[in-house]
This record gives structure tokens, C-alpha cells and sequence, in this order.
């Protein structure tokens, strides 16, 4: 089979890479586990002769800053105890080395393995996710037998390392191998979005599995990356404002008010977090007897990291914040840009978006469209706390590929084909 001549080394560091940057699997939750397989990575990178003097010169460069910043605003501005520092520091070692690692290996054919290894695991999770709708209860018990402990607290939450499926919480969406729904859509759209760049925005096998794939997620804040991602694509293919573009536009606003599934949800979903955000106490009471955390919703965390750090959040307060949350309400924070905010500010969220934008721009050559590229990392974010995996933190070394692996003449083929 195809599949199994794919598996090469490549392939091996980025399905373990993505496993670890998934928080899903008792892999990403256990810190040994996690040391082991970079530990592995860098064995590999080093046989293979992967590690560039330019690289370890930008990491030094790179980490040295990092030093300074975080050492500066606890020293500075925060004031906070030593735990706080020795937190961000461990982020550095564990989350920003992991990118940097996998960058260095694999280089130039890094995107396309990420498309290649996604979409397989796409594929696969189609087949778990029948086999959730069709026989949810048997799921679950085998899960819960074979299931390693993750460190989710969550009631019903089991992970069988390539899929997870939550009882009564997501039993008719697809979580695939990430820890929820939504999460897996924004691996989903990133990876569509790293397809689109390699095969020039054509549309072929790999687009339509990732689109389905999408879709069974049943995420808003995903679907909306989607439609950002196919209007890039739209626009990519056809530069020219014409007469079908001038007629998608008033579609798609017809879409987001008439359909209950996108505006409605948006702005009820607005509503409940507000009304959430003002019953904090009544919330705490019933969260703590059932030992859970206050799972506040995108528009709520949002508003209670600001109402909690105010003009901290210029700089950031800590990546261990949920500590001083904690110390009133024991809450769960589910908004990807404001977390960043609050781990590393408004400073250290636009770097991020800089070196985004520093790498997608001469993929989609235009101005406008490397807006729709923005958007699309801010709908998925905004949504789920990603930006701080090293799934997006590769955008910090990550380089630009001129043609996928093994096609040095067709561009139009790509990596990711199944």
C-alpha cells in the first residue's frame, strides 16, 4: 500500500510531533514521554545531519530574547513568585524547542509533511467517527478500558491516541486525534491552508478530505476559518474582481445572518457568556461540587482576562496565569487570543503574527490576500487556544518551500496525496 511506503523517518517526526502538539494523548500530557520523543528528534536530526549552523544561530538569537523579555517583565512589571518565571521558562524548553526541532529536520519539506500526516489521520478518523454515531456506548467502554491517563479532567473525555471522543459532550462531532471538535478543525484548516500553498490553491483529493473532514466538526469559529480560506482560494485563482465574486459576497452575509448554525450561534453564544461572566459565584458553586472547572466560553474568557490583567496584557503576565485566575474563580479559558495575551501579551502575540505573515506572504503574493491569512489565524484562535502549541508556534522558523517533496516538475501535484 501507498500509505505504508509513505512512512519514512519524515513522517515519523512529524506524526509524534503532532501527537505531542495535540494536548490530547497521554503522550502530550506526560513530561518524560515528552523529553523522550524530542530527545528521539534530535537523535534523528543529528544522525541525519539536519541541524544548519544559521539555525542554532537564530534559536540562540531567538532564546536570548525570549530571556530578556520574560526576565524583564517579572523582574519589572509583574513582580510575581519564582514558579511564574521557571514556568515560562520550561514553555522556551518544551514548546518553542519542539518547533525549532522539527523545523531544523525537516526544513524545506516540513508543510507538506504536516499536510501528509493530517490528512492520513483525517482519513482515519472518519472510520472512529462512524463507529462513534453508529455504537457511541461500546466506543467508550473500549476506550475507557484501553485509554492512558491524559491529565483531562473532563467527564466522559477518552483518547485512544488516534482519536478522542468525549460522552455527552461531543457524541455527533469529530474530535479526530486533538482533545475536542474545534481544536482538530483548526488543525484541519492550517493544514488545508498548507495544501493550498504547495499545489498553488487547486483543488483536488487532499481539499475535499480535509473539507469533510472539517465539516464533521461542527465548529463555527472553524467554519468560518473555512470560508476565509476558500474566498483566499477563490481570490488567489481569480484576481480580478468580477461578477460571481460581486454576488458571493452578499451570499455569504446572507449565510451569517439567515442560518441559525453561524449568526444566531454567535450572537447567542455572545449572550450566554455575558450572563455566564455576571453568575460567576453562582457558576463557582455548582463547578466545585461537581469537582470541574467554570468553562467559560469565547466572549466570557475574553473579558474576564481583561477585567482581571487590564494593561498587563501589553506585556503579558505569565505562561502559569491560570494560577492567579484560579485564586477567585476556578475557570477554564477557551479563547486562543487572549490567552496569548495573557501568557505573552500583545507584544509577543504580534512577533508571532509577524513571522505568520513573514511566511505566508510570498505564498500568496498579495496584500489582500495575506489579510484573508491573518483572518484565518484569528477566527481559528479566537476560538481555541492554539497559538500557543508548537503547531503554530512553528511559524517562528518555519521556511518557505518553493515546490512540494518529489515534484520538482509538476507543481501542481503535491505531497499530501493519498
Amino acid at each position: 500500500m501507498k500509505f505504508f511506503k509513505d512512512i519514512n523517518v519524515q513522517y515519523l517526526i512529524t506524526f509524534f510531533f503532532l501527537l505531542l502538539t495535540a494536548n490530547a494523548n497521554f503522550l502530550s500530557s506526560s513530561t518524560p514521554g515528552w523529553f523522550i520523543i524530542m530527545f528521539l528528534m534530535i537523535l534523528a536530526g543529528v544522525i541525519k545531519r539536519q541541524f544548519e549552523k544559521r539555525d542554532m544561530i537564530n534559536l540562540l538569537w531567538f532564546s536570548i530574547a525570549y530571556l530578556l523579555f520574560i526576565f524583564f517583565r517579572f523582574y519589572v512589571v509583574n513582580e510575581l513568585e519564582t514558579d511564574y518565571l521557571i514556568s515560562d521558562i520550561i514553555f522556551l524548553v518544551k514548546y518553542i524547542f519542539l518547533s525549532f526541532i522539527f523545523c531544523a529536520i525537516l526544513k524545506d519539506e516540513a508543510i507538506a509533511y504536516i499536510v501528509k500526516v493530517v490528512t492520513h489521520l483525517a482519513v482515519l478518523s472518519f472510520i472512529f467517527f462512524i463507529l462513534q454515531l453508529l455504537a457511541p456506548e461500546a466506543m467508550f467502554r473500549v476506550f475507557s478500558a484501553i485509554s492512558f491517563p491524559t491529565g483531562n479532567m473532563i467527564p466522559g473525555y477518552t483518547n485512544f491516541l488516534l482519536f478522542t471522543y468525549t460522552k455527552g459532550f461531543h457524541d455527533f462531532s469529530n474530535s479526530g486525534f486533538v482533545w475536542e471538535p474545534g481544536a482538530f478543525g483548526c488543525f484541519l484548516v492550517i493544514a488545508l491552508m498548507f495544501h493550498f500553498f504547495l499545489n498553488r490553491f487547486k483543488f483536488d483529493n487532499t481539499t475535499i478530505i480535509l473539507v469533510i473532514a472539517n465539516i464533521t466538526t461542527f465548529s463555527t469559529t472553524n467554519y468560518l476559518g473555512l470560508c476565509v480560506l476558500l474566498i483566499l482560494a477563490y481570490r488567489f485563482r481569480v484576481p480580478k474582481i468580477n461578477i460571481y465574486l460581486l454576488i458571493l459576497i452578499p451570499i455569504v452575509i446572507a449565510l451569517v445572518v439567515f442560518i441559525p448554525f453561524l449568526g444566531d450561534k454567535i450572537i447567542d453564544t455572545y449572550k450566554e457568556d455575558m450572563r455566564d461572566l455576571n453568575h460567576l459565584k453562582v457558576l463557582e458553586k455548582y463547578y466545585h461540587h461537581n469537582r470541574m472547572q467554570i468553562p467559560l466560553n469565547r466572549f466570557s474568557s475574553m473579558w474576564h482576562i481583561i477585567n482581571s490583567f487590564g494593561d498587563k496584557l501589553i506585556l503579558g503576565v505569565s505562561n502559569k496565569y491560570n494560577d492567579i485566575l484560579n485564586k477567585t474563580y476556578t475557570v477554564n479559558i477557551s479563547n486562543g487570543i487572549f490567552d496569548f495575551f495573557a501568557k505573552f501579551g500583545i507584544v509577543g502575540f504580534f512577533y508571532l503574527m509577524y513571522r505568520y505573515i513573514r511566511f505566508c506572504r510570498p505564498y500568496v503574493v498579495k496584500f489582500e490576500n495575506v489579510v484573508y491569512c491573518i483572518l484565518i489565524l484569528l477566527a481559528l484562535s479566537f476560538g481555541e487556544p492554539i497559538l500557543i502549541l508548537p503547531f503554530v508556534l512553528i511559524f517562528l522558523f518555519l521556511r518557505k518551500v518553493q515546490t512540494p517533496i518529489g515534484h520538482k516538475e509538476k507543481e501542481s501535484d503535491n505531497l499530501a496525496g493519498i
